[in-house]
């Protein structure tokens, strides 16, 4: 237990470390504004709008393939529709002409014993086939055309609705144009007339044996035409859909600022609370969703660290308060309690051989140099002195302030008691006989000691203090600054004791 004992001197200046003011300065704050794509409100309405966008852009493309596909079928309903006019009002004209249908009831061909346009028909019917696909073109709106075939394959132009120059028909695939195609639908698509490109209808006109005669071609109009007005209806679809698009990214972006609005906000509560400031309650505990769960665990947080903050503060006051009960306010030594609490445990160790060595001191001159300078002069004496003999002292060894002037001194034994106090007690009379400078002023003192070996001049506190004390008399009245070892036979002046 001397061990223990001697250890309070480590223990205590510890305690007087850990209750510093520690100097390390807090981590900052981490930065309240993130850039928008690193805030989880930025992430989740990036990742919305992007599905958004996605289906958009899915839906766009399937709607522009349906789009263009319902333009190809409109426009061929259109020029089948031309058709079915032109050969209506080629039939109304020309009595003698006859048609061939599809079983939908589709005009395929024109029937007829005589080439159309020549100047027979004219003879015969008295309109002119520019008249006649007049009176055609003026139901499609759209100009006709009446086309002979030469002998080379080609086709030559009768005659137009317009009084147009004179153009050739290009098709792209030529079809067979005959009775032996009389199953095929007539020809639907584009084909150049002259040097511009009309979707048409082209209705072949055949005799009843499958020569053929010609063709009789009805436009809806031009490809740059078509395809003018194919673009603006793209224009403001696509358009559209951009206007829808951006507005529900920006609903979305203001539905996903009003959800997480909170989580801002909640992450200061928690900086604010790894960082002990724990004085404001954490908001939007009231809520009763996912946010007001998480509100409510972190505010349970704070409670909890509130709790720890002041169980510290009590630990501390009581750690502080402890330590005063057992040190000295001026010098920082041990006081007489501790030392008593030393000194028991140390005597508590001797029936198991340990050993030990108590001394008292107390400085020569004290009281002259606290009346003459002043109780600054004699207070600033008591820190230099006490820091002389800490200096001194070996491991394990225990210096303790007594009061006034007076100290006392445990001092484990590790093989020659009288050896080991003699030299501890030598060292401390030479230390403390050097000048102190007080205040500008050299101030020499001096120190005179009492020793009692344990277990030798006794085996309980009571006895080893009184021995030691009754020694340190004989030093004093052998004319002080000098150390005395406690021998039996010794007695104490009267007015002088622990």
């Amino acid at each position: 237990m001397i061990s223990n004992g001697a250890m309070w001197q480590d223990v205590a200046e510890g305690e007087s470390a850990n209750m510093e003011p520690s100097s390390s300065q807090e981590p900052p704050l981490p930065a309240a504004g993130l850039p928008w794509y690193r805030t989880l409100v930025g992430k989740v309405a990036a990742f919305m709008v992007l599905g958004v966008v996605f289906a958009y852009s899915m839906g766009a493309l399937l709607g522009l393939t349906i789009v263009e596909r319902s333009a190809r079928e409109q426009w061929a309903r259109e020029a089948l529709v031309n058709a079915q006019i032109v050969s209506a009002t080629i039939r109304r004209i020309y009595t003698n002409v006859a048609v061939r249908t599809d079983p939908s009831g589709q005009v395929t061909h024109l029937v007829s014993e005589q080439a159309l346009g020549d100047e027979d028909s004219v003879l015969s019917t008295g309109f002119s086939p520019v008249d006649v696909l007049a009176l055609a073109s003026a139901q499609t709106r759209h100009n006709v055309w009446l086309f002979s075939r030469l002998p080379d394959g080609r086709f030559s132009m009768v005659a137009d609705a317009h009084h147009g120059e004179d153009v050739s028909l290009t098709l792209p695939q030529v079809p067979e144009l005959s009775l032996a195609a009389s199953g095929n639908e007539p020809y639907v698509g584009f084909a150049w007339l002259g040097h511009e490109e009309h979707f048409i209808s082209a209705l072949p006109i055949v005799s009843s044996q499958g020569e053929l005669w010609g063709v009789s071609v009805a436009s809806i109009g031009t490809k740059a035409t078509l395809y003018h007005v194919h673009r603006e209806f793209l224009l403001k679809v696509v358009a559209s859909l951009g206007i829808v698009l951006l507005a529900t990214a920006l609903l979305l972006s203001l539905l996903m600022h009003q959800l997480f609005k909170p989580v801002p906000r909640l992450i200061k509560a928690l900086t604010h609370i790894s960082h002990n400031r724990t004085e404001q309650a954490t908001p939007y505990t009231q809520r009763q969703d996912e946010i007001g769960c998480m509100a409510q665990a972190i505010e349970a947080l704070r409670k909890k660290v509130v709790e720890r903050e002041l169980l510290l503060e009590v630990k501390e006051e009581a750690l502080k308060f402890q330590h005063l009960a057992h040190h000295d306010a001026l010098t920082k030594l041990p006081n007489r309690v501790q030392f008593n609490d030393a000194l028991r445990d140390a005597v508590a160790q001797l029936p198991s051989g340990e050993r030990f060595n108590v001394m008292i001191f107390d400085l020569d001159r004290f009281k002259a140099v606290n009346d003459t300078l002043g109780h600054a002069a004699g207070d600033e004496l008591l820190v230099q002195a006490s820091r002389r003999v800490q200096r001194l002292l070996a491991e394990r060894e225990l210096v303790a302030r007594l009061g006034g002037d007076e100290f006392a001194i445990l001092q484990p034994v590790h093989h020659h008691a009288l050896d080991e106090a003699s030299v501890r007690a030598g060292r401390l009379v030479a230390a403390l006989r050097e000048p102190f400078d007080l205040q500008g002023e050299r101030v020499q003192i001096g120190v005179s000691i009492g020793i009692a070996l344990a277990p030798r001049d006794g085996e309980s506190s009571h006895t080893l203090l009184r021995s030691a004390d009754v020694a340190l008399y004989a030093a004093k009245a052998m004319g002080r600054g000098r150390y005395q070892v406690f021998s039996s036979g010794m007695t104490m002046g009267a007015g002088h004791g622990v």
